[in-house]
């Protein structure tokens, strides 16, 4: 069995090719097509196959990692949606909630609603919280809602009425129609996010409308091109959540594709620290254009809401912290002549200075040339020439105006870069009560391992664990995600005696539904792992606490208040014995193995031995010659003392003063800092 992994970033697009059985692992790297990502997906498997002279028949399973939902978003570039909703709610999803990201801003501003304020329809029913009918919803009122949206001419239709998730039948009614009766792309609350809060539910489902159409739609094109090439293969893409769903069943579960491209490296970060042993990491991957950076102490964390480009995002996602600082970031100077890196990227086209396709703006790219960290000669393994002239010059010109020298600019953009990652990692781990110098830094992406020990030494991290493919962890993290689906129910009952049996029934429920999702995916029964968690609160309290559950049993859940209080003690350092306590919104996962991982075998047996050295600048700005290595010849258990450089085909790693490092069986490299 052959499986490929694809992961598309700002800049390049990452491919890994793995047979689960022998452990056999080819990379490959192409630059991104940002106007049609499909064009660098099909481009970089050719080439790969061709490359290898293997057979593109052999290929089973091609599991994809896009931004294409993410940047729709950003971007603001998804379908024209028509809202129906309960007459009375049609503003819900432009009055929001209170909270303000800049509290004491007098020009505060928020983000625009996804749907016009004219393309928001009204419709006359009425349920109560508990699904009670109040009143009836006629079938004259449905023709005409059906009339108002046909007016319109929508690519989408989002249906959220009130408190459908306690009651969903006139939402269904309403669904039904406008489906038989439209040729446009029709969600329902019900379906995508049944649980109260109109506004996060009502949002939630505005995006998987204004998503669907483009998402379905990329992902029918590429599965098309993909069979043309590997006519045995299957697409699976990878979701919010870390799990993978088979690209035929995207269409209604686009909105968990918000963040796809970002789950990967969290995963392909863990993945690579549990082969060694180490469960408390802090997976950064920096790409070309941004840097996304996740704090994992003992398994991936996972969110039941998100936020992307000011939109909120109710769907379990991986919790990851994404800023723009990545290899092609731009240093710019302000009006007051300060120094700034970021968020602004020149991107695969036309990238960085040293590029030569155009680009004059100095980047991070160019800094790290400039100080030598870089080999002009050897970028992605020699596939792309850099031009120090270029990166020089473009450094220079912001080094008159800092009254600096080249090099001194050069390493105070990579302290800045630095700096923004740092302040990232630290929003993740100390404002959450956690500290960073007690987990291993995981530095992977294109660009990570090259500022990895500037951003653990200000951290005060004193060891890192650099992945065997750098630039293809993310796209690593594919290939090992299983299948997964969540599903979810809020319920609002005390968490007393009497209701167990109730609230036991509806886990049940849930578990039969996402397993037989799972199935229809063709997973095997006994393939199938469930985990049940609830979210719970106290009496008159706004937010909930997500708690565990220890076992599938009514045993198991009549245990959730003690759970819930200690996990309470623990977040906010007290609990209210005696105050009564809620369920509120039931939780299943269900996962099954999509493609089996198998580490490979670093084969390389030579000792430590350089091929060249290379005059660097240090960062306490002295020049040194340092010895320069190629990885694919560094034998598992030798050992290197920093500093030097170690390239190879996707990153080039550096180890800074005081650092020594040892390959590992699976490739791994694994790095100290001896005081």
């Amino acid at each position: 069995m052959t499986v490929i992994g694809v992961d598309v970033g700002g800049t390049f697009t990452d491919i890994i090719l793995m047979n689960p059985e022998t452990g056999l692992q080819i990379v490959h790297k192409v630059p991104t097509t940002p106007e049609s990502q499909d064009k660098a997906v099909m481009r970089g498997i050719s080439e790969l196959l061709t490359g290898q002279d293997l057979e593109p028949d052999d290929v089973e399973l091609v599991v994809h990692g896009t931004t294409v939902a993410t940047n729709a978003m950003l971007e603001r570039k998804g379908a024209r949606v028509v809202l129906v909703t309960t007459a009375g709610l049609e503003d819900v999803i432009e009055i929001g909630r209170q909270n303000r990201e800049e509290i004491y801003s007098l020009v505060a501003t928020r983000p625009e609603p996804l749907v016009k304020r004219e393309d928001r329809i009204g419709l006359r029913e009425r349920l109560d919280y508990k699904g009670t009918v109040l009143e009836n919803l006629s079938e004259e009122e449905i023709e005409n809602i059906v009339s108002q949206t046909k007016e319109r001419s929508p690519e989408s239709v989002a249906v959220s009425l009130l408190f459908s998730y306690a009651n969903p039948s006139h939402e269904q009614r309403v669904h039904e129609q406008l489906e038989k009766s439209l040729d446009a792309y029709v969600v329902s609350s019900s379906r995508v996010l049944p649980e109260f809060r109109e506004f996060e539910r009502t949002s939630t489902t505005v995006l998987e409308a204004y998503l669907g159409p483009l998402v379905v739609g990329y992902l029918k094109k590429l599965d098309s091109s993909l069979g043309s090439l590997c006519k045995n293969a299957k697409l699976a893409v990878m979701q919010s959540n870390g799990g993978t769903i088979l690209a035929r069943e995207a269409r209604g579960n686009a909105i968990g594709l918000a963040i796809s491209g970002l789950a990967g490296g969290a995963i392909g970060g863990h993945q690579i620290a549990a082969q060694a042993s180490l469960s408390k990491v802090i997976t950064l991957d920096m790409g070309g254009t941004s840097c996304d950076i996740s704090a994992i102490d003992g398994e991936v964390v996972i969110r039941s809401d998100n936020e992307v480009g000011g939109l909120p995002l109710r769907t379990p996602s991986v919790d990851v912290k994404t800023i723009g600082a990545g290899g092609g970031s731009i240093a710019w100077l302000d009006q007051a002549g300060i120094l700034h890196v970021g968020p602004q990227s020149a991107g695969a086209v036309p990238g960085p200075a040293s590029y030569g396709k155009g680009g004059t703006s100095a980047t991070v790219t160019d800094a790290n040339l400039v100080i030598g960290r870089l080999n002009p000669d050897y970028f992605l393994g020699g596939a792309v020439k850099l031009n120090y002239e270029l990166a020089h010059g473009a450094i220079q010109s912001l080094a008159r105006t800092l009254d600096l020298t080249a090099e001194q600019t050069a390493l105070g953009v990579v302290r800045i870069s630095t700096a923004n990652m740092v302040q990232a990692i630290r929003e993740v781990t100390i404002e959450r009560g956690k500290d960073p110098r007690g987990f291993v830094l995981v530095p992977f992406g294109g660009a990570g391992p090259t500022q990895g020990v500037d951003i653990a030494e200000a951290l005060g991290i004193g060891e890192m664990l650099v992945p065997p493919y750098p630039g293809i962890t993310s796209a690593l993290g594919l290939i090992c995600a299983d299948l997964r689906t969540d599903v979810m129910r809020s319920l609002i009952v005390p968490a007393e005696p009497e209701n167990v049996r109730s609230v036991y029934r509806t886990f049940v429920e849930l578990s039969d539904e996402a397993a037989r999702k799972l199935l229809d995916q063709g997973a095997r029964v006994n393939e199938v792992q469930l985990e049940w968690t609830i979210d719970m609160r106290y009496a008159g309290q706004s937010h909930e606490l997500n708690t565990p559950i220890s076992g599938r049993d009514i045993e198991a859940l009549s245990k959730t208040v003690h759970e819930f209080q200690r996990i309470h003690e623990g977040s906010y350092g007290y609990s209210m014995d005696g105050r009564s306590v809620e369920w509120v919104t039931a939780r299943v996962s269900a996962r099954a193995a999509l493609s089996r991982y198998h580490s490979q075998e670093h084969i390389a047996s030579s000792s430590a031995e350089s091929f060249v050295t290379r005059k660097i600048v240090l960062p306490d700005e002295s020049r040194e010659e340092v010895y320069v290595y190629r990885r694919d010849t560094l034998g598992a258990g030798c050992n290197l003392d920093g500093p030097c450089i170690i390239e190879q085909l996707d990153t080039t790693v550096y180890l800074g003063p005081s650092w020594q490092a040892k390959m590992l069986e699976d490739g791994s490299l694994r790095t100290r800092r001896s005081n």
